[in-house]
């Protein structure tokens, strides 16, 4: 059972940095949306997208190791790190995943506030683009010119986006 439980501690710690990693990500990508580097955007996407693929085997790999010690414990299932801590005798382990535990639970509620300000950012980034855009179709639609109203409007109105293909 040593052995699942060395395992399982290092796979927390791997967890650990990889959501310490994704956290400094978050970050940055809130630097990136105030800015509005579009570019930028989508590469910090793209390794969001890796984290997650990463995210994923450790879980695969937690879910087996709580398999094998539930095996070893000759219990039907275990299925949280809580009720694998109910079984350990070693209190100086016992405290470590704990606090493995606790850090990586802490990153994860930061990185859920981060999200929801880059959201808040996003919305409020394309709420501007879209006001840009309604100003500048506005401007193109008030024609300003002189001359006969009904020659006016007989004129097709353009869009800002019309275009012949």
């Amino acid at each position: 059972m040593m052995k699942a439980i060395e395992q399982l501690k290092n796979t927390l710690i791997q967890e650990n940095d990889l959501y310490g990693q994704v956290l400094k990500l978050e970050m940055e990508k809130t630097n990136i949306i105030r800015k509005g580097k579009v570019k930028e955007l989508e590469l910090i996407t793209k390794k969001e997208q890796q984290f997650i693929t990463s995210m994923g085997t450790f879980e695969r790999i937690r879910r087996s190791i709580f398999t094998n010690t539930a095996e070893l414990l000759g219990v039907e299932e275990l299925n949280g790190l809580s009720e694998i801590l109910l079984y350990m005798e070693d209190e100086a382990m016992i405290n470590e995943i704990d606090e493995l535990r606790n850090e990586i639970l802490k990153k994860i509620d930061e990185i859920k506030e981060v999200n929801q300000l880059n959201e808040k950012l996003m919305e409020q980034h394309l709420d501007y683009i879209h006001y840009n855009i309604e100003l500048m179709t506005n401007q193109a639609h008030n024609d300003h010119s002189y001359g006969n109203s009904n020659q006016r409007k007989d004129k097709n109105k353009s869009n800002l986006f019309d275009a012949r293909i």
